[in-house]
């Protein structure tokens, strides 16, 4: 699987690849060629006659170059002018297993060959050198180059990837694929690849150059090679389980550790240190008993794997040392002549044995960087697997890249689980220009119903359409350009604060923005409190106030300037004053558009055109506020649900039933003796009202900052004002 992912994600670097393997197949070639003045010397000072060109003819003409006097001084010529003298006869070595031997002879001089063999050793070590760098710099520029790509393309895919989705994921395990599982796949490529390659290669060179030498003696050095192979075969399978268990406890370590640092006041508010601490070490002791399983076999097969390769080395070395003693080895059905192994042949299979036993030794750290990189290919691939929030049309678009506003659910089913609708058949017209309110409990259906819209969520059954045209038509960067939406808590981005106005308009002019600033009454809070447009935002501008995020939020969308805005609890999280002035900015934003408004807070929707009641994910009532309270539906039984504890609708109660005085000292709530003057008007969040008298509240008491549309005026206003100023109540 981890093989097929790499070769599906190389594809545009495969040519790096084939170069890489090209230059792994020449390095190991530099490997094994270097080895041989290891055997030229040892052999040619132990026999005179065991030369290179007995085993190589091809090196002849050049072993001829270094028989030379500055080099064998025994060559030195006999008088002066007379050339140098030749180098003796002597004959090359006979294998005793050889069924038809021939002579063959040499004439190269000991000090000849031993320079020879230094030269090819040290040309061979250079050129090795320089094609590790490369190998190793192609490897590091395809694992960097896979990295990133991964990266791109797992944050593109998770981007599209349907909120429904998101919400069931946990954000620490998402941020740990991106992070830790493809650092994985890249620590894989740079260091293991290499090795892999090169240690395949060696096998097979070593291997071959041993069989051309002594077969017999290739097959004792290559005994303990299966029980070397399954020991490996075992350990990595049993390493690659339980490196992916290590890596899904981290991810839940990372989860867990996100989820408490972005809830630190909460867990300070209830006093949960403790509680967190302990729910944290508990992830984070199931992450050490994980990755120490992964660690306990990892320590199990290297000094397994060392064991295997000492015995190897030993029998290599008794078996060779006994033969070139003058002794007979017989093993069943072969035997090694004596003298068929001389010093030189012992130290080349040794050097050998190295370059071979050091595949299987790295066979270890291969596999456990194999194992978790397998589980990081599996776990990054679960995410590239799941299907996109919405299939874009096929059919080519020549509309309208700016729409009108004009939206209509027509039967609309839609649910999270199929056997559990959340929307259930509706039907709404919203014509352009239209300011409507969503209002109901939660879970009615009304944050899913406008998500629709930009089509978040694709609608089961029936269809949404803007302008007249089912939005499933529209490609999704042209739909989603023409709908604006503030949220309860508006996130800001890292950057500067011009940054993130301008994400409404990539691009957009520094006029541009300041005038979406001001318009969202931001500008002057930018310039005199916040230190200017490039002020750098952090943390998702929780060094903001909520008021503050918002109205940037706000002058972003009034940046976007789409025709189509939804308003989600905007005001929600908000304090008084500073939903006073977001409802102000908001009223800069709704002019000329059609808006949704969900709210919660039923008072501040006076000066919407209709609300919308949903419940059960139906819409249960329609019409304005005064028909709705009129109605005595789900609408009033809302209503009157939020003014249970509001002294307002205790006093206008009082009113309702005739009462124009309450005795004084008898309860907090008093009425001056002599009616003032109109004279008071407070202007809030959807409205003003307008009373007549002034209701003073008890000592240190001021009467709650709530007000409802003027027209028309509720009960409880008429006749009387509701204000407050600071430190005192009129």
């Amino acid at each position: 699987m981890l093989y097929k992912f790499l070769w599906r994600n190389l594809k545009g670097y495969r040519l790096l690849v084939l170069l890489a393997v090209l230059i792994t197949v020449t390095q190991v070639f530099c490997d094994i060629c270097g080895a041989f003045p290891l055997k030229f010397i040892p052999s040619k000072v132990q026999n005179a006659g065991n030369d290179p060109s007995c085993t190589f003819p091809f090196l002849n003409p050049i072993l001829d170059k270094f028989d030379i006097p500055q080099i064998d001084p025994s060559l030195q010529p006999l008088a002066p002018g007379q050339p140098p003298q030749p180098p003796g006869l002597t004959q090359c070595p006979i294998s005793p297993s050889d069924p038809h031997p021939h002579l063959v002879t040499s004439h190269h001089t000991t000090n000849g060959v031993i320079v020879f063999s230094l030269l090819v050793l040290i040309v061979f070590g250079i050129l090795n050198a320089l094609l590790i760098y490369l190998d190793l710099y192609l490897a590091a520029k395809i694992a960097q180059s896979l990295t990133a790509r991964l990266r791109n393309q797992l944050f593109d895919h998770l981007q599209r990837l349907s909120l429904d989705w998101h919400g069931k994921q946990k954000k620490g395990d998402l941020v740990n694929r991106i992070t830790s599982n493809i650092a994985d796949i890249e620590k894989l490529v740079t260091d293991g690849l290499v090795d892999l390659m090169a240690g395949v290669l060696t096998l097979v060179g070593v291997i071959v150059v041993m069989l051309i030498f002594s077969p017999p003696y290739t097959l004792i050095a290559l005994a303990l090679a299966p029980a070397l192979f399954l020991t490996t075969l075992l350990y990595t399978r049993n390493i690659r389980a339980a490196a992916k268990r290590a890596s899904k406890a981290t991810g839940q370590v990372s989860d867990v550790a996100t989820e408490d640092i972005n809830a630190l006041t909460v867990i300070k508010v209830f006093t949960r240190e403790e509680r967190e601490s302990m729910r944290f070490g508990n992830y984070v002791d199931l992450n050490r008993k994980a990755s120490l399983r992964a660690g306990g076999l990892q320590a199990q097969f290297t000094p397994l794997v060392g064991l295997l390769v000492a015995l190897g080395t030993a029998t290599v070395l008794g078996v060779g040392g006994y033969v070139a003693a003058g002794n007979t080895f017989n093993l069943g059905f072969f035997t090694i002549a004596p003298l068929s192994v001389d010093i030189g042949t012992l130290v080349l299979f040794m050097t050998f044995l190295n370059l071979l036993y050091q595949p299987m030794r790295d066979l270890s750290k291969l596999a456990t960087l194999s194992s978790t990189a397998t589980a990081g290919a599996e776990r990054i691939q679960e995410v590239l697997d799941q299907a996109p929030e919405v299939l874009e049309s096929q059919a080519p678009y020549h509309g309208p890249t700016r729409l009108r506003g004009d939206i209509s659910f027509e039967n609309v089913f839609f649910g999270y689980v199929s056997e559990r609708p959340v929307l259930k058949g509706i039907n709404l017209q919203l014509p352009i220009g239209r300011k409507v309110a969503l209002v109901g409990l939660s879970g009615g259906g009304k944050t899913t119903l406008v998500k629709m819209i930009p089509r978040f969520y694709e609608v089961a059954q029936g269809s949404v359409r803007i302008d007249g045209v089912d939005n499933r038509q529209y490609p999704l960067t042209v739909l989603r350009q023409n709908v604006s939406m503030v949220l309860q808590d508006s996130v800001l981005f890292e950057g500067t604060i011009a940054e993130n106005i301008a994400i409404g308009k990539p691009g957009a002019a520094p006029q541009e923005i300041m005038d979406a600033a001001m318009k969202a009454n931001i500008h002057h809070a930018i310039l005199n409190e916040l230190g200017g447009y490039e002020r750098l935002v952090r943390e998702q501008g929780k060094d903001l106030s909520g008021g503050q995020r918002q109205r940037i939020a706000i002058a972003r969308a009034i940046l976007r300037d789409a025709p189509i805005l939804i308003l989600d609890e905007p005001t929600a999280a908000l304090d008084v004053e500073a939903e006073a002035e977001v409802m102000r900015a908001l009223d800069q934003l709704i002019v000329g558009r059609t808006v949704i408004m969900i709210s919660h807070r039923l008072s501040t929707l006076g000066n919407v055109d209709e609300i919308i009641v949903l419940k059960d994910g139906q819409i249960a009532e329609r019409g304005n506020y005064r028909e709705l309270k009129q109605a005595g539906g789900v609408f009033a039984s809302l209503l009157q649900e939020q003014n249970r504890y509001n002294q307002e609708a205790a006093l206008s109660n009082r009113l309702r039933f005739g009462q124009k005085g309450i005795p004084h000292g008898s309860t907090s709530i008093h009425q001056p003796a002599t009616p003032q003057p109109e004279r008071t008007h407070l202007h809030l969040a959807a409205g003003h009202c307008q009373c007549k008298y002034t209701v003073v509240y008890g000592p240190g008491h001021c009467s709650p900052d709530r007000c409802a549309p003027t027209s028309p005026a509720p009960d409880y206003c008429t006749g009387y004002s509701l204000t407050r100023r600071p430190g005192t109540c009129q």
